[in-house]
Parts: C-alpha cells; structure tokens; sequence
C-alpha cells in the first residue's frame, strides 16, 4: 500500500467526502449538538470555535441555538459550503481560514469542538500535541474542549487489515495497515457507487482514552474527564470512540 501525501486531508476533503458522508451525518448532529451542551454545560450565548469545522454542520446547529460559533478549517472548498449552509440557515456563524495548530488572532471562547476525528492527521506527533496547546490557549478560565477521535485501543486490540461497510446504497472497502508502535493507521479506501469506484489513502494517528487523558494534561487542561459515547457512558476498552472533556483551571 503507498503512503498518503503528508497532506491527504487537502484533497480527501472534497465533494467525494460530502456525497459519501452528508445525508448520514445530517441525522446525526441534532442528537450529538443536544449531548454536547450537556456534556460541556453549554449555554447560549457562550463563545464556541469548531475546529477543523468542515461543512459546518455542528456549528451550525450551534449558531440556530444562539451560540457565537467561530469555525475554523485549512480547506476553503468545505469553508465555502459551510458558510452557504449558514446563509441558507439563515444563521450568523464567524468562518476563518486558518491552521489548527495556530491561535486565531484575538480568539477567546468559552469551549471549543474537535469532532469527528479530526485529530490525529500530522506525520510528526508533535504538531497534534501543537494543536491541543493552541486550543488551549484561546479558552478561558474553566474553558472546556470535547475531543471526539476513534479508541485506539479498541483499534490495536482488535485490528482488522480489511473492513467492508455500507453508507447508504454506497459500499465501502478498506485495506488497512497499523503500526502499532507508531500509534498510526493508514487506509486505502475504495468507495463504490452503482456508476463509479473512486479509491484513495489516508492516515491518522490514533489514541488510547489513556494517551487522550496524558495529551490533554499537558497542553494545559486542569481536568480531563473520558466517555465511550455521546450518552456520557464510561470509556471501556470495547468503545468505539473516545469522548474527552478537558477542562481549564479556574
């Protein structure tokens, strides 16, 4: 299998990953919006930045609720679906072209939102540790992020070289590879239509709920609390996903 661009996410990123993903996400974001005010203590109008916010769409249902909602993403194609989706929504939502390993200028908010995994995307581990001190540093006192990346655990422990899925009437295949050591897995996946196979790479680094948990205490977060799942479930070893919450000192 070749290895993916450093850069992957630039190109994958794209209409492909919208006609795959769009309609199945759509369901889902109402029902995770209203767990995450609860799992954060969200009120409106508190300040939230969506990082790495994509086509918007929590950020968006943030902003209907009466939330300040800035999103930030590196790829403008997503920033401008998102903001037509505002428009169309007829929501105010700030939308910043921008790195998430740097600050925004002049950014402070309340919480900020990392979902989806969409942490973990950088060869070199230290520009992830780069991205949670940065967020860090844009949150107030008793600030809190919600981190949402697949259980590595469950990934290492449980590691399939192939996977076949389904997302609507477009199947799926991926060709798996993991270094175990490293803590990163690359995929090639094949994304098949009745009309067209498209096929590409990816990489993400993935974490255990304990790497989460070590990571977050030292880009500065006083208080680090785990869960399985959007109902607020404990992290065991057989969660799908880890779901931190890291909060600032007072």
């Amino acid at each position: 299998m070749d290895e993916p661009a450093p850069d992957w996410w630039r190109t994958w990123f794209g209409p492909a990953y919208l006609s795959l993903y769009d309609d199945y996400l759509a369901e889902r974001t109402p029902i995770e919006v209203d767990r995450l005010e609860v799992l954060l203590a969200l009120r409106p109008p508190a300040r939230i930045l969506d990082l790495a916010c994509g086509q918007g769409r929590h950020g968006i249902e943030l902003a209907r609720r009466g939330y300040q909602v800035t999103g930030v993403d590196l790829l403008t194609y997503l920033l401008d679906v998102a903001a037509a989706r505002a428009r169309a929504a007829k929501v105010r939502m700030r939308f910043v072209h921008g790195d998430m390993r740097e600050p925004i200028r002049g950014g402070r908010f309340d919480a900020a939102l990392s979902l989806f995994t969409s942490f973990g995307y950088f060869v070199d581990e230290a520009d992830d540790r780069k991205v949670l001190r940065s967020v860090a540093s844009m949150l107030g006192p008793e600030g809190r992020l919600l981190l949402e990346v697949l259980n590595g655990e469950r990934e290492r422990d449980n590691f399939e070289p192939r996977q076949w899925f389904s997302v609507g009437t477009t199947a799926v295949m991926e060709e798996r590879q993991l270094d175990q050591s490293g803590r990163r897995l690359v995929v090639q996946r094949t994304v098949s239509t009745p009309n067209a196979r498209q096929t590409d790479v990816h990489a993400i680094r993935i974490y255990s709920g304990t790497e989460v948990d070590a990571a977050l205490h030292a880009a500065g977060f006083a208080d680090v609390r785990l869960y399985g799942d959007w109902n607020g479930e404990p992290l065991s070893p057989n969660s799908l996903r880890v779901l931190a919450v890291g909060t600032m000192s007072a």
